[in-house]
């Protein structure tokens, strides 16, 4: 089980060129990735996504990419040969010279400088290539193992509550055959009172038979045995290598479900409150599966 949240950075160098990559992560119901680089890494984004997406399957992802070159590498110098000569007559139509061709070069940056450009080397995009998969898989590794890290402990969270609702459902079965005899009892009881204040009468048979059908409404056999099983299911799950957190969604979904039907059948107020405990805790693990990737 891994958490969704978490930070990791990779750095990587050849050839006097070092890319920092750092990934952090939050919660998000899907993978919602966004890639922060120089201009000069715009071609690598895809490798970068792609390298992502095969490890992170979950969660709002923030990729922030940087480069330092300390390289000392060949320069390459522009000249504007048509503004040099433009700033040169206009010396000389200033009468500063004579001849364009007698104009110091010194008195041509003195007016302007862009007449004359450098700029590095560009960088091969092996070395950018190589460098980008290294510092960001080192950034992958550095995140995954915090999710990791802070998944156990979600998980140790979630295998303690489980304990508790395995320990509350068993309380509600213990007491669920006590309820549906007590309610049988008090619909007996309300039958007579209406049959009396009726001055009406009703075979034995058919009153036994009518009071066991609707104390059997009241039966939540089937709910116990279903929430139980996926009791079992969310157990199970738990211990899954491969992402969980949308198959947890369901199965607490289904817990609902079955807790709900309990509660609106159990016609007694110690199950009533056994449903209010379980409804307690199936919220408290809804939260922590809300980070589980």
């Amino acid at each position: 089980m891994k958490s969704m949240t978490g930070f990791g950075s990779g750095t990587a160098t050849k050839d006097g060129i070092t890319c920092m990559v750092e990934i952090k992560s939050v919660n998000a119901r899907f993978l919602d990735l966004f890639i922060r680089s120089p201009k000069q890494m715009n071609p690598f984004e895809s490798i970068i996504r792609g390298m992502v997406q095969d490890r992170i399957h979950r969660g709002k992802v923030e990729v922030s990419v940087s480069i330092q070159d300390a390289g000392e590498r060949p320069k390459t110098f522009t000249i504007n040969s048509v503004l040099r000569k433009q700033i040169q007559e206009l010396l000389v139509q200033e009468e500063f010279y004579d001849d364009p061709k007698k104009v110091p070069l010194q008195a041509v940056n003195s007016i302007s400088n862009d007449w004359i450009q450098q700029q590095d080397t560009p960088i091969a995009e092996e070395v950018l290539s190589d460098i980008v998969k290294e510092a960001t898989s080192s950034a992958l590794d550095a995140l995954i193992a915090m999710r990791a890290v802070e998944g156990e402990h979600i998980q140790q969270d979630l295998v303690d509550r489980i304990v508790t609702l395995e320990n509350i459902i068993s309380q509600i079965d213990t007491n669920k055959v006590g309820a549906v005899e007590a309610y049988r009892d008090h619909i007996r009881s309300k039958i007579q009172e209406y049959l009396v204040s009726l001055e009406a009468s009703i075979s034995e048979e058919r009153f036994l038979q009518e009071i066991a059908i609707l104390a059997d409404k009241t039966d939540i056999t089937e709910e116990i045995v279903r929430f139980s099983s996926h009791v079992v299911q969310l157990k199970n799950t738990l211990t899954d290598k491969n992402p969980i957190g949308r198959k947890v969604d369901f199965i607490l979904q289904e817990m609902n479900r079955e807790v709900n039907t309990i509660g609106s059948k159990a016609m007694d107020s110690n199950i009533t409150e056994f449903v209010v405990q379980l409804k307690c805790e199936l919220e408290k693990i809804r939260e922590q599966v809300q980070n589980v990737e």
